[in-house]
């Protein structure tokens, strides 16, 4: 039956993993020529044939867009070409501004605009957006003109255009950047529930604080990356006001990060970490007055916000190193290689803006810190684990001195069985570890049978000198009030509930499997394990040491007793066992 159970174990994993298999495939292979038409959201591409007007006024003809153009501030850029003849009725076009402010014209006649006088609060750089035209059919042929004004980037970035039925004209911006929010929501989502773990844990694991201001890092980085997001316009009613949000999340952003990093390594740099937090906070402070008196824009100091960025990932990266070093980092090896990760990703994010000029950031760090969220609660039980498996060694620890207390006191009450109460739980425990796969027992269980079978006896406190240590057989009566032992340590244990098992085997140990035991007359498995593992440990010992009333046993006769009881006094499996492990000299 045992292995029966195996196989089905194993086959059912093996479906799991296939259904899985099925599952991915149905996402990303096309199988069946014959499947149902999905449908898609048709768009069309207008960017290539344009001509680029430069400032000096030169022109670029049959240019392919994107592409990027050196201007002087406040210079302007004109492209125009031909709409196509397949335009028709509830058509729009897309087109992207990066930061410049445009109009557009279709057959000599303004159809759309953007500019920074559109925004209640007016600023030097303005906010990149989508800027969707409206199409007809009457415009099939016609020329299309858009004028580009350069607003503070020292490059024009004249990005793709293309046209489609109605919101389908989104899909492809959506497409792109589809990754970037997805990772953004799981982080804003992660977030929060990397704070209801630490409301988990605060009075558990001493690091609690760090997944507190990891989560609220990844909270704001994700909240950022959405406001930062080429598709804000889907998801802000006021895309400019989200930009002022997501200039002032970064500017805190590395602060967090210091805060969480501080905690992980134990405070052993505070000193350092919170230099660097006073610093940002009157950075933002200032650059938060700065903007809205209007002196200085966000933008213009970004700069300073990426600085000090830098600064702080260049602490970690420092710190983290000094730790492996000292080899302090032993203390949090899980986190530490979520830390290099985000160290890695963060440097290669501000990299991207400054040398490739990559403007929509977030996705890097997105994934740095997700990773480093992972590893932090990976680190977080293992943590719980650890310091659940201390308080255990040193409860197993504490236990055994109190049961090897307690046994001795049992055996100095009864002069003819010295150490009997450490030999049966002895015996108890190589038994129970040699049947552990068959009966599903744990480590810890093993462990409680063994101090089960050292406190097996400890009713005897209660049954008088002078019949526990009678020299010759006892009476019926006296018998009887021996009988009694195993009820008088069940009552005293009653209060005793952290050990698995422990009343049971105390009162049912001279159970015997036809039913002819007491102190219940339980029989075959209502007994429980512990007590039939018992019975047999406790009359072993008994046979193979000296009593009042008889010498010990010989091997053969030993053995004998138990094959010929195994069915009557003994559970018949686990005397087959212990009379192995005797002929194996396991015992």
């Amino acid at each position: 039956m045992k292995r029966v159970e195996r196989v089905l174990k194993i086959a059912f994993i093996l479906v799991f993993f296939l259904a899985v298999f099925v599952f991915v495939a149905a996402i990303f292979i096309k199988i069946d020529p014959g499947e149902a038409y999905i449908g898609s959201f048709n768009s069309f591409d207008l960017s290539e044939g344009w001509t680029v007007y430069l400032p000096d006024g030169s022109m670029l003809e049959d240019r392919d867009l994107p592409e990027s153009i050196k201007v002087t501030e406040g210079q302007q850029i004109t492209i125009e070409r031909t709409l196509p003849d397949t335009i028709s009725d509830g058509m729009r076009m897309g087109l992207r501004s990066s930061r410049e402010e445009m109009k557009i014209y279709v057959d000599g006649q303004e159809r759309g605009s953007y500019s920074v006088d559109d925004f209640a609060t007016k600023r030097k750089s303005v906010v990149s957006a989508y800027v969707l035209v409206d199409l007809n059919a009457a415009d099939a042929g016609k020329p299309i003109r858009v004028e580009i004004s350069c607003s503070s980037n020292p490059t024009v970035r004249l990005n793709r255009i293309t046209y489609a039925y109605g919101n389908n004209v989104w899909f492809p911006y959506v497409q792109d950047n589809i990754n970037l929010v997805i990772v953004a929501v799981l982080m804003v989502f992660l977030g929060v529930f990397a704070i209801g773990l630490y409301v988990f844990i605060r009075k558990k694991v001493s690091e609690a604080k760090s997944v507190f201001y990891l989560a609220l890092t990844i909270i704001i980085a994700g909240m950022w990356m959405l406001a930062e997001s080429e598709i804000r316009q889907l998801i802000f009613n006021s895309p400019s006001l989200s930009n002022v949000f997501s200039f002032m999340l970064i500017e805190i952003i590395a602060a967090f990060g210091a805060m969480y990093c501080n905690e992980v390594q134990k405070r052993h740099y505070t000193r350092i970490y919170t230099i660097l937090e006073c610093v940002i906070l009157i950075q933002v402070l200032t650059n938060i007055v700065l903007n809205v008196t209007g002196i200085v824009d966000f933008y213009d100091s970004l700069i300073l916000s990426h600085s000090w960025s830098a600064l702080t990932i260049v602490t970690v990266a420092g710190t983290l190193i000094a730790d492996t070093v000292t080899k302090r980092s032993k203390a949090y090896k899980f986190t530490a290689i979520g830390l290099a990760t985000l160290v890695f990703c963060s440097m290669l994010e501000i990299i991207n803006f400054y040398l490739y000029n990559v403007v929509v950031m977030g996705f890097l760090l997105g994934i740095g810190l997700l990773v480093l969220l992972g590893f932090t609660i990976v680190q977080a039980v293992f943590d719980i684990l650890r310091s659940a498996e201390k308080r255990r060694v040193e409860a197993e620890k504490s236990n055994r001195i109190t049961f090897q207390t307690i046994a001795s006191t049992i055996d100095a009450k009864d002069k003819y069985t010295g150490g009997h109460s450490d030999r049966v739980g002895h015996y108890a425990k190589l038994l129970s570890m040699e049947v552990a796969e068959d009966y599903g027992l744990t480590k810890q269980d093993i462990a409680a049978v063994s101090y089960i079978g050292r406190m097996h006896d400890i009713g005897k406190i209660g049954v008088p000198d002078s019949v526990l240590n009678k020299n010759g057989r006892l009476t019926d009566d006296e018998f009887e009030l021996m009988k009694k032992h195993t009820i008088i340590g069940y009552d005293i244990l009653k209060n005793i509930d952290y050990i698995p098992n422990l009343r049971a085997g105390v009162r049912s140990h001279h159970e015997r499997w036809d039913g002819n035991g007491y102190p219940d007359g339980l029989k075959g498995e209502q007994i429980p394990l512990v007590a039939r593992i018992l019975c047999i440990a406790d009359s072993y010992d008994a046979m193979t040491t000296d009593r009042v009333y008889r010498k010990k046993l010989d091997k053969a006769t030993v053995l004998s007793e138990l094959q010929k009881n195994g069915g009557k006094q003994f559970d018949p499996e686990l005397s087959k066992v212990f009379i192995s492990m005797i002929d194996r000299g396991v015992v």
